[in-house]
């Protein structure tokens, strides 16, 4: 064989390699979307519910109202100063994203797999911890 039938064999070769790591990829991150995202977005609600009751408790009155919602949602009602504010959050467990806004405020993060087979929240800023994201969308709120 000629230079030209190795070289073009070689090429083959590497797109069908290219080809199945571009799957093999999808394929994990369909995986860890589907086993870890609505756990972390759980714990997201979880945080953000405990938060607002410890701020009623240490404030002695209710400043914010977490609403019942479905699973996939969430609201918050805050009242400062006699004015309401509002925060919503959901996430869209099919592309395992989470989005919020409180006023002119938004955010988002989609689930990530890290390199240990797990799963984080990551957004522009790269990736964050369920921690940050309830403390963004909350200091949103106030």
């Amino acid at each position: 064989m000629g230079d030209w039938a190795d070289n073009a064999l070689k090429r083959l070769s590497d797109q069908q390699t290219n080809k199945q790591t571009q799957t093999d990829a999808f394929l994990e991150k369909r995986r860890v979307r589907r086993d870890f995202g609505m756990p972390l977005w759980l714990e997201v609600r979880e945080k953000v519910k405990t938060n607002c009751a410890d701020l009623n408790t240490k404030a002695k009155h209710q400043i914010l109202t977490f609403e019942v919602t479905v699973n996939t949602e969430l609201s918050v009602r805050g009242t400062i100063d006699g004015v309401q504010h509002f925060l919503t959050a959901e996430f869209d467990e099919s592309i395992g994203k989470l989005s919020w806004s409180s006023g002119t405020l938004r955010g988002s993060w989609t689930i990530e797999p890290t390199d240990d087979g797990k799963a984080e929240f990551a957004g522009s800023r790269g990736p964050t911890t369920v921690d940050w994201i309830v403390e963004e969308m909350l200091d949103a709120l106030i």
